[in-house]
């Protein structure tokens, strides 16, 4: 993930919905991008994707994460870093600074 400064926020772009099929955590390329039209999410996955409906900061993902999930702050970061880096990998996902 490009280092956007602790101002940073994250919003999820319009190119994927996202879609729970047999108990699977989905989200489907409207675009047809790459080999894969779709990607599944963990259960976390899914639970931050849905909070990036709206601008989000890094630290308020961590908070969505850990107010639902028994994981430590640390893991948080590295878990919430790590999704947000592979959604910028497929274009789910867009990024600005605020100076908010």
């Amino acid at each position: 993930m490009s280092q956007k400064g602790v101002n940073a926020q994250y919003r999820r772009t319009d190119g994927y919905v996202y879609r729970l099929t047999v108990g699977e955590h989905l989200l489907v390329s409207l675009h047809a991008r790459g080999q894969e039209p779709f990607y599944a999410l963990t259960p976390t996955g899914a639970l931050l994707w849905e909070s990036l409906a709206e601008w989000s900061t890094l630290n308020e993902l961590c908070d969505r994460l850990t107010s639902e999930y028994d994981v430590t702050r640390d893991q948080a970061v590295v878990d919430v870093t790590e999704f947000l880096e592979q959604l910028e990998s497929l274009q789910a996902v867009e990024s600005r600074n605020s100076a908010s």
